[in-house]
């Protein structure tokens, strides 16, 4: 196996489980913006922070993939969402499809990894973003909430971290499965 571990990481923690995950395999983690040819790999773990249901750097690689060249692909999703509820996992599902060719998402194996979030370290406009969120979120009725949209609110303006890096056995399980 001639692999490869590239991730897209704003705040951290698809960086972390990359690493973590090299660690684990060794093969290389790298960021998704310094590999430009994908010709010697045949096989890829792409690791992404999920944002506003985007990959981070995942369209950008999935246009540079070479079409005419077999290879397998693994997308570990890293977000605040809970991927033990089915609607999240759906969802995240959804988003992979949009940014994904048809062609590589019906080959491509995905498993959801629980991120972090400090909202002191955020940008200004995520901060801003996560504060409208908020404010949006707190007017829905306490019964009609979910447990992702309380445990947001509950966190909200405070550092969390869900990272676990035994959630990596899946993707090294797929690994060693070849």
């Amino acid at each position: 196996m001639n692999g490869i571990i590239l991730y897209g990481s704003r705040y951290g923690a698809a960086r972390q489980y990359a690493q973590a995950l090299e660690e684990r395999t060794g093969l290389p983690a790298v960021s998704y913006a310094e590999v430009r040819d994908f010709g010697p790999f045949d096989t890829i773990v792409y690791v992404g922070g999920l944002y506003v249901g985007k990959t981070t750097g995942l369209a950008k690689t999935a246009r540079r993939l070479p079409t005419d060249h077999p290879f397998r692909l693994l997308v570990a999703t890293v977000g605040l969402a809970d991927p033990a509820n089915e609607d999240n996992l759906l969802s995240i599902r959804e988003s992979l499809a949009k940014e994904l060719s048809p062609g590589i998402f019906v080959r491509t194996a995905h498993v959801p990894l629980r991120g972090a979030i400090d909202y002191q370290a955020l940008s200004t406009k995520h901060r801003l973003m996560m504060k409208g969120l908020c404010a949006i979120l707190r007017r829905q009725p306490v019964t009609e909430r979910t447990a992702d949209t309380q445990a947001l609110l509950d966190s909200y303006g405070n550092a969390v971290s869900f990272i676990d890096f035994d959630t990596l056995a899946p993707i090294e399980a797929w690994l060693k499965k070849g």
